[in-house]
C-alpha cells in the first residue's frame, strides 16, 4: 500500500493543487518560500500520530487568493493504491463513483476536512435556493460565519478530487453563482464515511526528520532528541541482576557524595545560619545529598553522544565540536534509525518524511544519503532545493512547487512521457538547474554557453540568475529529448530553444553538382538547418510554453552581423603579434561580403582556437555598447515574462548609467538628463516608457517590447 496522490484545496500557499506519487522514494523539489514545509505539514496531519489529534487550523491557514476566508473549505486528501485485503486496509477502499455500497478494493482514500458546521452550510443551502438572492445578502451570511463555526473532520473512502474547481463548485459551493449543497444529502461517496472503530493513524507507521537547520539543540532537547527516543524503553531489557547493580553503585556514589567533608560543612553553615536567624524553634532541618538518578530509565536518558571528525582519529569531542554538516549527519542518521525502530511489518504502510537534508551536508553526502535510501516497504517523500539530490532523483517520481501569486503550483515533469530513463541519466547536477528556474534556455553549443550569460550581464546589467533564467548546454543530446519537459501537462515555464539555421556563407551553384568541396560542406549544413527547423517547428506547434529562436547562419557569424566587429578585431590584436597579420583579418571583419567576414570568423572560432576558446577569449572584450543578436534577445524575452517592472527599469538605469560613462559614438543625446527625469517619475510604467521613447533602437527597448508582447500573449 502506498499513497499514490496527494490532494490541497486552500492550505496554506496551496489553492488547488494534486500530486502524483509513486512507490519508493519521492522527491518534491522547489524553490525557498515555494511551499515545501507546508505540502509536508499537510501530508503529516493525515498520516503522522506525533503530532497532536486536536491540531487546530486558523484564518491564516487559508489560502491567501480567497477574498474572504468565511465559508470556504480547506480540504486535504490523500489516496492509496495497492491496499492489502487486511480489514484495516479494505476500511479505507474508496467507494465506486455514484454507489456508496459498492468499492474499490485496490484503491483508497483518506481526508481531512475543514468547513463550516452543518448549521451554517445549510443557512448557505437555504439561500442559495431563494429566487431573489444576491451577492451582497451571500456576503452578510458568510461574514456572519466565524472560525468558532467550523469543524475538523476526517472520512475515508471519498471518491471526489476536491483541487478540481468543477468538483469544488459542486460539492463546496460556487460562491460567484451562489449555489450550494444541501448538506442533509450526505453524499458519502463524495465526502466519505466517518471511519467507525477504526483508527487510521494507529495503522500507519511515520517517521519525520525535520530540515536541519537547530541539530546542536535538538540533541540537547529531552523532547525532541532521537537519541533518548532510541534509548526509550531499553531499560525493560535490560537484566535484572544487571540493574540492580548499577542502581547499588549509584546510590553509594550518591552517599560518597553527599558525605564529603565539603558538604557537610556547608549544610552545617547553612543550618547555623538560619538557627542565628530564627532561632531553634522554628529553623528548619538542612542537609545536603547527591541525587545522581538510580533509576535505569533516568541513566539511560543521561547519555550523551561524543563524536569526532572522521579526520581526528582518537578523539571524541561533544556535539557542537563537530563541525555543523558533521552534526547534521550525525542527527539526520538517528533519525533513520529511530524510524527503523518503529517500521513495523504489522503496519499496513510505513511513511518516512524528511525535509531538505542538503542543510550543510556537501555534495558527496548529499547523493549519498539520498541514494542509500532503504525504500523496502517504505515509502519516502523528501523535499528538497538540492540540485545535487535533484540530479540522483528520478523524473517519474518528482513533483516541482513553484511560486505563484499567492500561491503555489505543482508541475509533474514525467506526466505522459512513459518511459523516461534516458532523460534521468541526463539530469546531471548542472542542468537540473532547469527544473528550479522560472524561464530556460536550451543552447547545443560552447560558445552560446559562456557568451550569452555575459551577453546579457555586460548589456542589460543583470545576471541570468538574478533573472530566474537557467541556461542549458544540451551539447549532442536533441533539443526535443529535453525540451519534452516543458509542456501544460508537466512543467509550465517558458522555455527558448537557441539553434542554428546554418544558412551557408557561400553562395551555391543552382546545380548542387557544380559545388566544389567547400560549397558542398555548405550546403549540407544548410540543408541540415532547413531539416532541423522543419522538425523543431513541428515539435514547438501548439506548444504556448516552448519556442525556437533560429541564428540565420551560426552564432559566430550571426555576432559579427550584429554589429560587433570591434570586439572580434580586439581579440584578434591580443592574440596576434605581426600588425600586417591584424590588419589583414580585421580588414575580413569590415568586409560587408559574408562570404569572407563570415568565413575568416569560423576560420578562427573553429580552426585557430576552438569554438570554447575562442569564446572565452571574447568574452574578455564584450561590454555594454556590444549588440546582442536579434535572435538571442527574443530568445531570452520568451522565457522572461515573468520579471517585474522594477528589474526592467533597474536594467535601464544601469544602460543609462554605463552610457553616461562611455556613449555610442556620433549620440547626442543627453544621458544624465534621461536617467533624471526617468527616475523622477513616479509610476515604473512611465519610467520605462522615457527610456523607451528616447532609446528606441537600444537592445534594451527591443527587449523590453519583446517581454511586453509575451505578457500580452501568455
Amino acid at each position: 500500500m502506498y499513497i499514490s496522490k496527494l490532494s490541497i484545496r486552500n492550505y496554506r500557499n496551496f489553492r488547488n493543487v494534486s500530486l502524483a506519487f509513486q512507490k519508493g522514494v519521492n522527491t518534491i523539489i522547489g524553490e525557498n518560500g515555494s511551499g515545501k514545509t507546508n505540502l509536508l505539514y499537510a501530508l503529516r496531519l493525515l498520516i503522522d500520530d506525533s503530532l497532536p489529534r486536536n491540531v487546530r487550523l486558523y484564518e491564516s491557514d487559508f489560502n491567501r487568493t480567497l477574498t474572504s476566508w468565511s465559508g470556504h473549505w480547506i480540504i486535504i486528501q490523500v489516496e492509496f493504491e495497492e491496499l492489502s485485503t487486511s480489514e484495516e486496509a479494505q476500511a479505507m477502499t474508496m467507494h465506486k463513483i455514484g454507489n456508496m455500497n459498492e468499492y474499490d478494493s485496490t484503491k483508497g482514500s483518506y481526508a481531512l476536512i475543514f468547513r463550516p458546521r452543518d448549521a451554517k452550510r445549510k443557512e448557505l443551502y437555504d439561500y442559495s435556493q431563494q429566487e431573489n438572492k444576491t451577492k451582497e445578502g451571500l456576503q452578510e451570511i458568510l461574514n456572519s460565519i466565524e472560525l468558532n463555526d467550523y469543524e475538523r473532520i476526517f472520512r475515508g473512502r471519498g471518491n471526489v478530487d476536491f483541487s478540481l474547481d468543477d468538483n469544488y463548485k459542486e460539492y463546496v459551493g460556487d460562491f460567484d453563482n451562489i449555489v450550494f449543497p444541501d448538506p442533509d444529502e450526505l453524499q458519502e461517496d463524495v465526502y466519505g464515511t466517518k471511519p467507525f472503530g477504526f483508527s487510521f493513524f494507529d495503522e500507519l507507521s511515520c517517521t519525520f526528520v525535520k530540515a536541519l537547520r537547530d541539530v546542536e539543540a535538538d540533541l540537547r532537547s529531552y523532547k525532541d532528541n532521537p537519541l533518548l527516543n532510541l534509548l526509550r524503553g531499553k531499560e525493560k531489557s535490560i537484566d535484572i541482576a544487571q540493574k540492580q547493580s548499577i542502581e547499588n553503585t549509584v546510590n553509594s556514589l550518591n552517599e560518597e557524595i553527599s558525605n564529603l567533608r565539603e558538604v557537610q560543612d556547608i549544610s552545617h553553615g547553612i543550618t547555623d545560619s538560619i538557627k542565628q536567624a530564627v532561632g531553634e524553634t522554628y529553623a528548619p532541618n538542612i542537609d545536603i545529598k547527591s541525587e545522581l538518578p538510580s533509576d535505569m530509565e533516568r541513566l539511560l536518558q543521561s547519555l550523551k553522544l561524543w563524536v569526532g571528525d572522521p579526520d581526528e582519529i582518537g578523539y571524541n569531542g561533544r556535539i557542537w565540536e563537530l563541525s555543523l554538516g558533521g552534526a547534521n549527519l550525525i542527527y539526520l542518521s538517528l533519525k533513520l534509525l529511530e524510524y527503523e525502530k518503529v517500521k513495523s511489518v504489522d503496519k499496513i504502510a510505513n511513511f518516512l518524511l524528511i525535509e531538505e537534508p542538503e542543510a550543510h551536508v556537501h555534495t558527496h553526502i548529499q547523493k549519498t544519503i539520498f541514494q542509500k535510501l532503504n525504500s523496502r516497504n517504505t515509502q519516502i517523500f523528501i523535499t528538497t532545493h538540492s540540485t545535487h539530490i535533484s540530479s540522483v532523483s528520478k523524473i517519474s517520481s518528482m513533483n516541482i512547487l513553484s511560486r505563484a501569486d499567492k500561491h503555489a503550483v505543482v508541475f509533474n515533469p514525467s506526466n505522459g512521457l512513459g518511459t523516461v530513463t534516458a532523460l534521468e541519466r541526463y539530469l546531471d547536477a548542472i542542468r537540473t538547474n532547469l527544473l528550479f528556474a522560472k524561464g530556460v534556455l536550451l543552447v547545443e553549443g560552447d560558445a552560446e554557453q559562456i557568451l550569452i550569460p555575459e551577453l546579457v550581464k555586460k548589456v542589460f546589467g543583470v545576471t541570468l540568475d538574478e533573472l530566474g533564467i537557467s541556461l542549458v548546454n544540451i551539447g549532442s543530446t536533441g533539443f526535443e529529448n529535453v525540451a519534452v519537459l516543458f509542456h501544460d501537462k508537466r512543467i509550465r515555464k517558458k522555455c527558448a530553444i537557441i539553434t542554428d539555421l546554418d544558412t551557408s556563407i557561400l553562395p551555391l551553384p543552382a546545380d548542387e553538382n557544380n559545388d566544389t568541396n567547400e560549397q558542398r560542406g555548405c550546403r549540407n549544413s544548410q540543408k541540415s538547418g532547413i531539416d532541423r527547423k522543419n522538425r523543431l517547428d513541428t515539435f514547438c506547434k501548439g506548444n504556448i510554453w516552448l519556442d525556437v529562436f533560429y541564428a540565420d547562419y551560426t552564432f559566430e557569424v550571426d555576432f559579427l552581423l550584429a554589429g560587433n566587429s570591434n570586439e572580434v578585431i580586439s581579440l584578434v590584436e591580443n592574440q596576434y603579434k605581426q600588425q600586417k597579420r591584424i590588419d589583414d583579418i580585421s580588414d575580413k571583419f569590415k568586409n560587408e561580403d559574408i562570404a569572407i567576414s563570415g568565413k575568416e570568423i569560423l576560420r578562427l572560432a573553429d580552426e585557430k582556437f576552438g569554438k570554447g576558446w575562442f569564446a572565452i577569449m571574447l568574452s574578455e572584450h564584450i561590454n555594454h555598447l556590444t549588440f546582442i543578436p536579434d535572435y538571442i534577445i527574443n530568445a531570452i524575452a520568451h522565457t522572461s515574462q515573468h520579471i517585474s517592472d522594477k528589474v526592467l527599469f533597474e536594467m535601464a538605469k544601469y544602460r543609462l548609467k554605463a552610457l553616461i560613462e562611455m556613449a555610442y559614438e556620433g549620440y547626442s543625446i543627453d544621458y544624465n538628463s534621461l536617467l533624471q527625469a526617468a527616475s523622477e517619475s513616479e509610476k515604473i510604467e512611465d519610467r520605462i516608457n522615457i527610456y523607451k521613447d528616447n532609446l528606441p533602437n537600444d537592445q534594451l527597448t527591443k527587449f523590453i517590447n519583446a517581454v511586453e508582447i509575451n505578457r500580452l500573449i501568455g
